[in-house]
This record gives structure tokens, sequence and C-alpha cells, in this order.
């Protein structure tokens, strides 16, 4: 009986070590990831632009910018990105950032131009 008490003691043990350990694991993951939110902005005017297509092109994420011209995608993991942005009747535009860009600026400004024929 005491054998018993104290195999299942020890199995139970070892298995919440292993159980905190994927817990801070992933904490750990959760602190390094950032959001990119920017607003959309017709080039010639300066107006809003709603409805706007913004990827980013590593992940296929994706949001649209709302009636305000903005947009927010989050939990992005560090590293570098190719945003686009597109709507009809305008030329899609593409940007560089990384994680690095997105913490000291606040908000990202895409311009896009009109197309004209």
């Amino acid at each position: 009986m005491k054998k018993s008490i104290l195999l299942f003691t020890a199995f139970f043990m070892i298995s919440v070590a292993g159980y905190s350990g994927n817990i801070k694991e992933s904490a750990k993951e959760a602190e390094f990831t950032f959001s990119v939110s920017g607003m959309v902005l017709d080039t010639s005017t300066g107006e809003a632009l709603a409805g706007v297509k913004v990827i980013l092109e590593e992940t296929d994420t994706h949001a649209y910018s709302d009636f305000d011209g903005k947009f927010v995608i989050n939990g992005l993991t560090s590293g570098d990105y190719t945003l686009s942005a597109s709507f009809i009747s305008y030329e899609s535009t593409f940007l560089t950032i990384n994680s690095d860009i997105i913490e000291d600026q606040k908000e990202i400004k895409v311009k896009l131009d009109k197309i004209t024929k």
C-alpha cells in the first residue's frame, strides 16, 4: 500500500512539473508578440480609406481598415514582415516592417495612390 501511494505521488509530482514547464514556455512566447496598427490614407487628399485589405505577406494574416481608415493585426512574433495594402481603383502598396520599428512607432501610415488613366 505504501509503495502504491509513493508511486502515485511521484507520478503526480512529475506530471505537475512537466505541466508547469509548458505554462512557463507559453508565457515566454506570449511576451514576444506584438501588434501592427496603422491608418490607410489617400495620398493626394489625405482622407482615410475604409475597407482597404492590409496583409502581412509572410503570415497571410490580414485585416480591413475601418471607417476611420484604421487597422490592427495582433499576435505577431518578432521578425521582418512585408505589409501590403490593396483597394479597388488604387495601386497596391508594399512596406517592409519589423518588430523594432513597431516598438518605436505607434501607428504606421499607409498611403495609397489612386490609379489614373
